[in-house]
């Protein structure tokens, strides 16, 4: 439990720093990094691919989606690209004497190199709308705080299991509770939004987002915890202390980021004042 909180305060300067500190390429570049550690983390600790070249390519392909989205390229260039992606994988499956590529590891590696960077690189996309600055925490709210929240309610008032045959550990209480600390940071983010900049949030819209993107991460930490749990994994990795891999503490993130830029696009943000 201490591991695990110091490293999630440590990561909170290291957050500050990319978003608001470094060159604009610093986020794309944080981006492509997770989702390099991911591929290697899903695609290795499952065992799903063993072929360096598959690997490599997967890992380039994570590597270069976040900076495709920064950059706004245009479709064709994208199109080109996952045209060679796929190529490359089918080419080695089809190459490999040993037989080791199947389907289910070209598939996995597509999955991995591409839906992983693209689902993560909503945070490149709300950082560039504006006010990005400050709505490119609500993400990180709806998926951290639900975490944070979601594991001490569970601890105290934990008493219903939530979906004991993916993750034992969770419960109903813990969930609940993971939701509600997420929108009562929200509100107070909010408060805080209004005191220190001329803005003036509106407070009903963000709290759906926030209660949006926290459930659509508590769906994405149960279905990484379903794949663990059918490969028989504790973690997916071991560089974070306390948490596991970049997987184990990013998998809520995977879902809850796409969820707010799609709400975010949707609902009125800010309230007109006087």
């Amino acid at each position: 439990m201490r591991a695990r909180v110091l490293v999630g305060f440590a990561l909170l300067p290291l957050l500050v720093a990319v978003v608001y500190l470094a060159p604009p390429w610093a986020l794309p570049a944080a981006v492509g990094a997770l989702s390099v550690a991911a591929v290697w983390e899903l695609l290795r600790g499952t065992g799903l691919v063993r072929a360096r070249r598959v690997l490599m390519a997967a890992s380039a392909a994570a590597a270069l989606t976040p900076f495709w989205c920064h950059f706004g390229m245009p479709p064709v260039l994208g199109a080109a690209g996952l045209f060679l992606f796929v190529l490359w994988l089918f080419a080695a499956a089809l190459l490999d004497r040993r037989r080791t590529i199947g389907f289910a590891a070209v598939t996995g590696a597509l999955f991995a190199g591409l839906v992983i960077p693209l689902l993560l690189s909503s945070l490149i996309r709300i950082a560039a709308r504006p006010e990005g600055s400050v709505l490119i925490l609500l993400p990180f709210l709806a998926a951290s705080g639900t975490d944070i929240c979601a594991l001490f309610a569970g601890m105290l008032l934990g008493r219903r299991k939530l979906a004991p045959e993916i993750s034992p550990h969770k419960t109903v209480e813990g969930s609940l509770g993971g939701l509600f600390g997420a929108l009562a940071l929200t509100a107070l983010f909010a408060v805080a939004v209004r005191a220190v900049t001329p803005l003036t949030p509106a407070l009903p819209a963000w709290l759906l987002v926030t209660g949006c993107a926290s459930l659509a991460g508590q769906a994405g930490d149960l279905s990484f915890s379903l794949i663990k749990r059918e490969y028989t994994l504790k973690d997916f990795g071991t560089l974070l202390p306390g948490h596991g891999g970049v997987l184990d503490r990013f998998d809520s993130l995977l879902f809850a980021a796409p969820m707010t830029e799609l709400l975010l696009a949707l609902l009125p943000l800010w309230r007109e004042t006087a």
